[in-house]
């Protein structure tokens, strides 16, 4: 059974990319046809790759993170925590709410940092972890 869970793009970030997209499509006034097509559109382009190219799939016993459509399977059986939290790190979310995830241990990210995703559901995102893998602790 595969469960999609969409990214959380907070209301800054549609300001941010509106504004410079405002900036980049009035600076094409007056310029000419290959200018618009190849700068602005691709920017464009670029711009809605970044916002929707980020999503996380249950997909039965893996947590697959698909960001910039490039998708990375990590196994929920290695799960150790899960965490509701908040910030602004660079990492695979749109959201300052985001859900901290820790490996049992480093071989299934090469790295002892924890996943910082940004699921709209964390409750149910958070749930369907846990059922899957009810060794999983849930950190306040």
């Amino acid at each position: 059974m595969k469960t999609v869970y969409r990214s959380k793009i907070d209301w800054w970030v549609w300001l941010v990319t509106l504004g410079f997209l405002v900036v980049i499509w009035l600076s094409a006034c007056g310029m000419s046809w290959w200018y618009v097509i190849f700068v602005c559109c691709s920017t464009t382009l670029l711009y809605a790759l970044l916002m929707f190219g980020c999503w996380y799939e249950i997909d039965g016993d893996d947590l697959v993170i698909y960001q910039f459509f490039r998708p990375t399977r990590l196994p929920v059986s290695k799960i150790r925590d899960v965490k509701k939290t908040t910030g602004y790190l660079a990492t695979a979310g749109m959201s300052h709410l985001r859900v901290s995830i820790t490996f049992v241990d480093r071989s299934v990210l090469k790295s002892c940092a924890p996943v910082e995703i940004s699921p709209r559901d964390r409750d149910g995102f958070i749930a369907q972890l846990i059922s899957i893998n009810p060794d999983i602790r849930e950190l306040q």
